[in-house]
């Protein structure tokens, strides 16, 4: 089970926002969600499977002109919300700093709220909040869920696992990779639980990501992009080694109705692929 988190750690959020109203743009998402026993720990299939797929490059969409990508997510089909980190080196304050940032699909800023101290990494919209994960003071990881309309936290938990990295929401779960455990763990809304975690078939699963019928996985260690499908979410096919190969490298991944696209935090910008 999920640990709410005190409301010390809830306040630190509402300190560190502002009141910002934006412009009405969330719509129903509609992917069913598979059923599961609370605590249910799965095993993916280690043994590879033998489908092998393989991608062609569409298009680049340029997310930020500095720093880090830290976390990215649609919120709807026409806002983008980005999770900015800005080096002190580069940021105009001098000092680290941590930004949410919403787009339209011309790439206009929307909005942009300061989150320095509070948010970290990973970013996903289920349809009525945001969520995002960051440090807390004696190491441990804070999942966030954020109020779109004020930007304020509604709810503060102790996130599973060491270190979350990415998010993604499939219809009725949120799914939160984590790198250190090798694993994806899915945390639900409405029990506000961690109700199934699975051992993902790389070692450092980082960027996630739901197309309405199977989940994607990067792995920083391996460099290798996987597909888990059904409800035990089984390793089903990976991406060969000529679409896609980046060991060493964190990837984040993005989906939406429309399109899939990978983002190399580091380059700021998000590739289309259409699998072949």
């Amino acid at each position: 089970m999920i640990g709410t988190r005190s409301d010390e750690g809830k306040n630190l959020m509402t300190r560190m926002t502002k009141p910002a109203t934006l412009v009405a743009l969330l719509i129903g998402l509609c992917c069913a969600g598979s059923v599961a026993r609370p605590g249910t720990v799965l095993a993916v299939d280690k043994e590879a499977p033998e489908l092998t797929l393989s991608f062609t490059t569409l298009d680049t969409m340029v997310l930020a002109d500095v720093g880090l990508i830290a976390g990215i997510t649609w919120m709807g089909p026409d806002t983008l919300v980005v999770l900015e980190d800005i080096p002190d080196s580069v940021s105009e304050s001098g000092d680290r700093e941590v930004r949410m940032v919403f787009r339209d699909t011309e790439g206009a800023i929307l909005h942009m709220e300061d989150f320095s101290g509070v948010l970290d990494r990973a970013l996903a919209w289920d349809g009525e909040f945001l969520y995002s994960c960051g440090d807390a003071a004696d190491g441990s990881s804070i999942l966030y869920q954020i109020q779109v309309d004020t930007l304020q936290v509604e709810e503060a938990f102790d996130a599973p696992g060491h270190r979350p990295s990415a998010m993604c929401f499939d219809g009725r779960y949120v799914w939160i990779t984590d790198r250190d455990s090798g694993r994806v763990d899915r945390f639900d809304p409405e029990t506000k639980a961690i109700t199934r975690s699975v051992v993902t078939p790389g070692f450092s699963p980082f960027g996630v990501a739901w197309d309405g019928h199977n989940m994607w996985v990067t792995d920083s260690g391996t460099g290798r992009l996987y597909r888990l499908s059904g409800s035990r979410r089984n390793w089903s096919a990976t991406v060969d080694t000529e679409s896609f190969l980046f060991r060493g490298k964190d990837v984040l991944l993005l989906n939406e109705e429309r399109s899939f696209w990978y983002v190399i935090p580091q380059e700021r910008v998000a590739v289309e692929l259409r699998f072949d």
